[in-house]
């Protein structure tokens, strides 16, 4: 035990004298903070890759995501639509912006919870047999999509074991049903 808690302090020790330069943790000089959802407004096209569950279970379709200025309701029109054909409309609203905190409203009853932080705006729900997370990324030409699908059942639980006289919490893992990704191209 005591060799176990030497090795610790030495590593410990190593770690604390080690120096790095400031310049060597920087942003990017191009990196812009774009006013959400003001500096989003436009017309975005682009293709979304689909992946399933099963390896190999892939699809490509075209997608467009439109933001316009806000409507008399004060509602930002966030439409999306898939092979032009498969067209959804939602509404953004304000709920707090100094704490990045929106709304997506689907215009049937439902209305789902955005995060913005920094450039990105977050929304995660659970529907059905399913937990989706959306996250859009806004950058200079454009807007980064990924979408991640999961079982809302957990796959395995492991932990909670005592081991050394603390408890170790449990963790549930899930199951990943899909996956969605694409770079949506600022044509407007």
């Amino acid at each position: 035990m005591a060799k176990e808690g030497f090795v610790f302090i030495i590593l410990l020790i190593s770690f604390l004298a080690c120096k790095t330069s400031k310049t060597s943790i920087s942003l990017p000089t191009d990196s812009k903070t774009y006013l959400f959802p003001v500096e989003w407004i436009g017309i975005y096209e682009g293709q979304l890759n689909i992946l399933g569950q099963e390896k190999g279970d892939t699809m490509k379709v075209d997608m467009e995501l439109i933001i316009d200025q806000p409507d008399a309701m004060g509602l930002y029109p966030w439409v999306l639509k898939y092979n032009k054909e498969d067209v959804r409309y939602y509404g953004l609203e304000v709920k707090d912006a100094e704490k990045g905190h929106y709304l997506i409203d689907e215009y049937n009853s439902i209305k789902l919870d955005g995060f913005l932080r920094g450039n990105h705006f977050i929304t995660r729900f659970k529907v059905m047999n399913s937990d989706l997370t959306f996250h859009y990324s806004k950058e200079a030409e454009g807007i980064s999509i990924q979408v991640e699908v999961f079982s809302n059942e957990a796959l395995s639980e492991t932990g909670g074991e005592i081991i050394a006289q603390d408890t170790v919490p449990k963790v549930k893992s899930y199951l990943m049903t899909g996956y969605q990704t694409g770079f949506l191209k600022q044509i407007k």
